[in-house]
């Protein structure tokens, strides 16, 4: 510190040094709406012996909706089915599921997901928990909407706000623009 005449003043380099500190850019959580989802590879449920599945590396679709669920989950029994109808109505307009089971074993999974041979979704194994690390999932089910450059767009936590959250927002983002002058008579 430098005694001046109104008294102690910190060098001007540990100003510059803490207003450094002060302005570095904090990362945004893989969660976040507007910041880039993290990407992450897992296994497949229906066959753990295949190559993972690589989420940035998807098939290009304009949507993605991330649904993290257990088997122990109540809420999620509701959840799991309403997403898979919903997978089944928007999968023709480029809507994908993928719904990632948190850190249970693949054969107890399986029993429960045995009626849904059909499904619609992409069911994979998060057997070491680090996708639900990557998205800070604290309570399931929560649920993850990501754009096709991979941007976060929406997240949910419960199956209400999911239910009465998602399918309006997919409407309004696969909305076709109206062109201009349609209607007009031009």
């Amino acid at each position: 510190m430098i005694r001046s005449a109104t008294g102690w003043r910190p060098p001007a380099a540990l100003l510059l040094a803490v207003g450094a500190v002060l302005a570095w850019p904090v990362p945004a959580q893989g969660q976040d709406a507007g910041t880039i989802a993290p990407d992450f590879s897992a296994s497949f449920l229906a066959d753990t012996a295949a190559a993972p599945w690589q989420f940035w590396a998807r098939a290009e679709t304009p949507v993605t909706i991330l649904s993290f669920w257990a088997t122990w989950c109540k809420p999620c029994e509701t959840l799991h089915p309403w997403l898979e109808a919903l997978a089944d109505r928007y999968h023709d307009r480029g809507v994908r599921v993928v719904a990632i089971n948190m850190r249970e074993p693949a054969d107890s999974i399986r029993r429960l997901l045995a009626g849904d041979s059909a499904s619609a979704t992409v069911n994979l194994l998060d057997s070491d928990g680090h996708v639900v690390l990557l998205y800070s999932v604290t309570s399931v089910p929560t649920t993850v909407l990501v754009s096709a450059n991979n941007v976060v767009l929406h997240r949910w936590e419960g199956v209400k706000s999911a239910m009465s959250g998602v399918e309006p927002e997919l409407e309004r983002m696969l909305a076709v623009p109206v062109p201009t002058g349609a209607g007009t008579g031009q």
